[in-house]
């Protein structure tokens, strides 16, 4: 097992302690440290700029992150980077000499390129979590937590090839919490309203992010 691996197992092992995909939170910590490093290079970076100006900016999710980062210049230097394109793509469109009724269109963008290194990077965790899907540790921890996500399971069992010692572990994590959102749904009715809730009071909220993921699943 390389270096890589170990880390990739003992993330994956400490991030299902966590009431989220364990997957889903992998990801979501690599997302906000690409964000960070982009906003610590002050928007220095002259090839990721470059991506960004080919998108013509960042997703609503990704830009809100670069705001919320509270680095005021790099969101500064993005922003006007992609304004000055957006301004060049119009006065294209002013300027275009066709026929009145041809539809004039607008530069189409490229992907975001923080979605794209995501999505890129969330195959590597898939793919590494599948590699190492017959570690016991790996299995006790993915049956302690409240699962893989829906969207990111899908992906795993299309495309790799997860054991069936990962897949019952799944089973028995999705089972309990299947059960925790039975037994909220089972206290809210009047004969049972006097018992005082257990760990199935925010059963709902964390089915709904074991349903839908909290990032998007690899394309």
């Amino acid at each position: 097992m390389t270096d890589r691996d170990r880390r990739m197992l003992f993330d994956f092992i400490e991030a299902c302690a966590l009431p989220h995909c364990p997957i889903c939170s992998i990801v979501a910590k690599a997302e906000l440290r690409t964000l960070q490093i982009y906003c610590a290079e002050g928007a220095g970076d002259e090839l990721r700029r470059a991506d960004v100006r080919a998108a013509r900016g960042l997703c609503v999710r990704h830009a809100t992150q670069l705001q919320d980062a509270r680095d005021a210049m790099a969101a500064a230097v993005t922003a006007y980077d992609v304004l000055s394109n957006l301004l060049r793509d119009l006065d294209a469109v002013l300027t275009t000499k066709k026929r009145t009724w041809t539809r004039k269109r607008m530069y189409v963008p490229n992907s975001c390129p923080v979605c794209t290194d995501v999505s890129r990077y969330t195959r590597a965790v898939c793919a590494g979590v599948s590699a190492w899907s017959d570690n016991s540790d790996l299995c006790h921890a993915l049956q302690m937590s409240h699962g893989i996500c829906a969207p990111h399971l899908r992906w795993m069992i299309e495309q790799t090839s997860p054991t069936s010692e990962l897949l019952a572990a799944q089973q028995a994590a999705w089972s309990r919490l299947h059960a925790e959102v039975g037994e909220f749904v089972r206290k809210r009715d009047d004969r049972f309203r006097h018992e005082a809730q257990s760990t199935e009071g925010d059963a709902w909220k964390r089915a709904w992010r074991v349903i839908n993921g909290a990032t998007e699943s690899p394309k």
